[in-house]
Formats: C-alpha cells, structure tokens, sequence
C-alpha cells in the first residue's frame, strides 16, 4: 500500500465521511497515522507510549456509530486511562502506572 496521501487535508468529520462512503477503510486511516506518528515523533517528542497494536485491532472490530466512526486518535495520558497500558501522567516524578480499568467518556 502507497499510503494516503491526502490524509492531512481531511479533518476528523472528512475522514470519517470517507469511511462511511467505503473509500477508505479504519484500516488504512489507522496504518497512516501509524506511519506519520513513527515518522514525526523522533522531532515532535509527542507519542509517550505508542498504543499502535491495540489501535490496529481496533480498526478490523465492528465500530460503533459516531461522527467519528473509523477515525484513529490519540488517547491523551493526562486525562485518559486504558486498561493495562502504562499511564504516566508526563511528569517523571509521578511513579508509572498501569491501570486496570478503561476510562470512558
């Protein structure tokens, strides 16, 4: 796969549309940002633990209907908890946890 190229002229809202009218696939939004994460991380310093596994996983279930429906993103560490994924906080003098339970909003 070349890739999707015209992923940054496409907003959440965008991308989603084009999900829903089959011309892309959640798996092939969810490879791109991968790509673009693992190319722009090393300058931007903004991925602190890579969910990348559970993000591909999630991307060949059954979604659930939203505006967003098939759109990867990025689960912020300050607010958010995934179960059994290291949550740090950003702040190196808090102790690294890995929650059990998923925080859902």
């Amino acid at each position: 796969m070349a890739g999707f190229v015209e992923y940054d002229q496409y907003d959440g809202l965008g991308l989603a549309k084009l999900v829903r009218e089959k011309k892309i696939s959640p798996v092939e939004l969810c490879e791109e940002a991968i790509s673009r994460v693992e190319r722009l991380n090393p300058i931007l310093n903004a991925v602190v633990t890579p969910m990348f596994d559970i993000g591909r996983d999630a991307a060949k279930k059954p979604l659930s209907e939203g505006p967003f429906t098939g759109v990867p993103f990025l689960l912020k560490d300050l607010i958010s908890a995934y179960a059994g994924v290291k949550l740090t906080w950003v702040a190196a003098h808090i102790k690294i946890m890995f929650p059990t339970m998923t925080v859902r909003w």
